[in-house]
């Protein structure tokens, strides 16, 4: 049976299939979903992923589609769905999260619509298309504060992907999962902490060696008879001999990615944390994550106060619940407690020395520095596991500290520019 929008192929199984993909997430979220049936959910997905969704005329609204048409419609003429257009249009990840999320937020209304129905100031005198109006507005408004919450998720996912490390696909198969962490309080304030981080991906390339196997990117000249370019042997013998031995052959220039050791952050959040300075450590500690993804490296994040806390790791072939399980854990950590920074870097070089984390290593440690630490310990502990310490002072000093730390760094302003400064360190 068709819908209600010209132009689109209900029966077309990738259609379907992506619709049904829909409703699944939507009643993963709740069973306010439960009213909604396939053509809905095509519909609202093609509304919020075509540029000019065109409706059928009223009157050829196929039998049973009535609740459809007037939700659709009044999605097409509300003016707040202009803006999150902005963001589906030709997306059809965001289009399709957003859809679940809507189609959920639109059965909340209705069952709320139904169970106050006669009640309320001027409930009886609204029209049908009045009140799924009034529906399809309140749920547009809670759709939108979602949003801004999945695009930062996207983002930390798609940061530095290569090819075997995952796909938009499989984030939509945690839909469910992101949709409730975009309704979650805490998770919406960690996600405009991304704002106040720099676009890193203009900022770093990747470091690359030449090699013979790696991947094309460009052409050169020289010797190198692994690399040459196949229209070079088709000349006579005498003259690529002669380019040879010049060294002017023309060659694919090719090269690997540099391998990198981990990033091990460690992250202060005892009680002289919390505020500003947890926020901040919280952006440099997702700064430099992206910065791993960037350069495919495994990243670990221990938070501490007076003991360390549980270590997350994201292995740089991820899975997208691995970024849920960091975004939890960001979100949840709140400053409090006493301070041992010693016992936190003994920790993070334990985890070296049992193979807990593996490779050479640069244990970045975020604090304030409100700590004696003890120098000699912390020092032979780096020197065993071969690791550099490197420190970022959130508006303090520790002498102790600048002395152990390969690099030092302290940041005053808190500000994107000492973002930047810590992560192209």
């Amino acid at each position: 049976m068709p819908g209600v929008l010209k132009g689109v192929k209900y029966e077309d199984p990738v259609v379907r299939y992506r619709a049904e993909r829909i409703i699944r997430l939507a009643k993963k979220i709740g069973s306010e979903a439960k009213y909604a049936d396939i053509n809905l959910s095509i519909d609202v997905f093609y509304t919020l992923y075509l540029p000019v969704p065109i409706l059928v005329p009223r009157e050829q609204t196929p039998v049973g589609q009535e609740m459809n048409y007037a939700i659709i419609k009044s999605l097409i003429d509300n003016p707040e769905v202009r803006k999150v257009k902005v963001h589906t249009i030709a997306d059809s990840f965001t289009a399709t999260v957003i859809s679940a999320s809507l189609i959920h937020y639109i059965g909340e209304e209705l069952q709320n619509e139904m169970r106050y129905a006669g009640g309320g100031e001027g409930g009886g005198e609204l029209t049908e298309e009045e009140i799924i109006n009034k529906i399809v507005d309140r749920a547009v408004k809670n759709v939108k504060e979602d949003i801004g919450v999945i695009k930062s998720m996207r983002r930390l996912i798609s940061e530095g992907t290569q090819p075997g490390t995952g796909t938009v696909l499989d984030l939509e198969e945690s839909g469910d999962e992101v949709i409730r962490l975009a309704r979650n309080t805490d998770v919406r304030k960690l996600m405009n902490i991304i704002s106040l981080i720099p676009d890193l991906t203009r900022k770093f390339k990747r470091k690359v060696s030449k090699s013979s196997k790696g991947e094309f990117v460009g052409y050169e000249v020289g010797s190198d008879v692994e690399r040459v370019v196949p229209t070079e042997l088709l000349l006579p013998k005498i003259y690529f001999r002669v380019k040879l031995v010049e060294g002017k052959i023309l060659l694919y220039d090719k090269v690997l990615p540099k391998s990198f050791g981990p990033f091990y952050v460690l992250v202060d959040k005892s009680g002289s944390m919390e505020g500003e300075k947890m926020k901040w450590a919280k952006a440099t500690a997702i700064a430099m994550f992206l910065r791993a993804r960037r350069e495919r490296r495994d990243f670990y994040l221990r938070f501490f106060d007076g003991l360390p806390h549980p270590l997350v790791k994201v292995p740089k072939r991820m899975k997208p619940d691995m970024i849920i399980t960091l975004i939890k854990y960001l979100a949840r950590v709140r400053g409090g407690g006493g301070t041992d920074i010693t016992r936190a870097i003994v920790t993070a070089c334990d985890d070296l020395s049992e193979g807990v984390v593996k490779g050479p290593t640069d244990i970045i440690i975020i604090t304030d520095g409100e700590d004696r630490v003890s120098d000699r310990v912390i020092a032979k502990k780096l020197k065993s596991v071969e690791a550099r310490l490197i420190t970022v002072m959130i508006i303090g000093e520790n002498s102790d500290l600048r002395r152990l730390s390969y690099k030092y760094f302290r940041a005053i302003k808190l500000s994107q520019n000492e973002i930047l400064q810590v992560v192209e360190a």
